[in-house]
């Protein structure tokens, strides 16, 4: 079952560019479950299309963590 999440990014680590965005992208896509990446720096947001049956949204911030990205569901 495929779900969407939106996170937005709030520490100290941001989104600056298309080099960012696409790591993120990068990073994201090799954990198991996630289907599709969009990070934007603009907004500061990253949208994750994911098999929830594999995986949660947790998962996929615990991984943003990582990776030095601090984030939060967007409107929470």
């Amino acid at each position: 079952m495929l779900k969407s999440v939106t996170f937005d990014v709030v520490g100290e680590q941001r989104l600056h560019c298309d080099a960012c965005e696409q790591r993120v992208a990068r990073l994201l896509k090799t954990v198991e479950g996630v289907g599709q990446v969009r990070a934007q720096a603009d907004r500061q947001r990253i949208d994750v299309l994911f098999d929830a049956t594999v995986l949660d949204p947790r998962s996929i911030a615990e991984r943003l963590s990582e990776a030095g990205y601090q984030t939060k569901v967007a409107g929470q």
